[in-house]
């Protein structure tokens, strides 16, 4: 992206380990993902945990933690394993506001109210936006106070934008390689115009959770915003197959709703 960020050797060894591990994991099932098996799931969370990645977000600061949520989203990771990365925590754990995904692989549940034991959770089972997790309306539970859910929804942004951000480079990689009339169709004026529009966007957003980080609900409307018009866009871009399955666009497509819809404040009356 356009905003460089400096990232310090700790955190390129972090990155680099994670992401050795995914692509050798992970990467393998490609566009199906969301059918991967609970116990593989599980699997590749504790390799997670065994290359130090949760206690490295636990202890690193701020920026480091948002970069790694950029990074990470863009392998669409287990819905369990990005909420527990959202949440900063070393075992399985889920957050939302009134909703929660993947409380049955969880062992901690995370809201406005606080923490509680996932045990300790009355819920009740509803549709999910999101093929690859499943999705609950919280009844009650036991909470502890905590102070830090508007740092979990910033994080939760850069996770959002992160989903953008692959889809717009999928765009870029489309559009210098599709050949229509005898020219890449990224040489045409408005898939041009598409591309930096979203790619502006995704910086403006990325702008507001790394340099200022102020009024969290409103930084997580604009990043959705941004990352979703990013996403659709990518999808017209490739055309017919851009709505198939043959990609996995539609996975990040699915995924920021979810996020969106588990970690924003109803409005009254709703």
């Amino acid at each position: 992206m356009l905003l460089d960020v400096e990232q310090n050797e700790d955190l390129t060894l972090v990155l680099d380990s994670v992401k050795e591990l995914l692509n050798r994991e992970w990467e393998k099932y490609g566009n199906k993902k969301h059918e991967v098996e609970k116990d593989k799931i599980f699997d590749l969370f504790y390799k997670l945990k065994d290359i130090g990645l949760f206690d490295f977000l636990k202890s690193t600061s701020e920026e480091n933690v948002l970069i790694i949520n950029e990074a990470l989203a863009q392998y669409f990771l287990p819905g369990i394993i990005a909420t527990t990365i959202i949440a900063l925590s070393d075992v399985p754990t889920t957050i939302g506001i009134n909703y929660v995904p993947e409380l049955d692989k969880a062992e901690l549940v995370i809201t406005p109210k606080g923490v509680s034991k996932a045990s300790d959770i009355e819920a009740i089972e509803v549709k999910s936006p999101d093929p690859s997790v499943r999705l609950y309306k919280i009844v009650s539970g036991k909470w502890e106070k905590i102070n830090e859910f508007d740092r979990f929804l910033i994080n939760a942004s850069a996770q959002i934008v992160g989903h953008g951000i692959y889809c717009l480079n999928k765009s870029i990689e489309y559009s210098k390689n599709r050949i229509t009339f005898g020219k890449p169709i990224g040489s045409y004026q408005a898939i041009k115009h598409k591309i930096v529009d979203d790619a502006i966007g995704l910086e403006l957003a990325r702008s507001r959770y790394l340099m200022n980080r102020n009024d969290s609900e409103k930084i997580l409307e604009y990043s959705f915003n941004k990352s979703f018009r990013a996403i659709l866009d990518s999808i017209q871009i490739h055309g017919g197959i851009g709505f198939t399955t043959d990609m996995d666009l539609h996975l990040h497509l699915k995924r920021v709703v979810m996020l969106e819809k588990i970690l924003t404040y109803p409005t009254q009356g709703s």
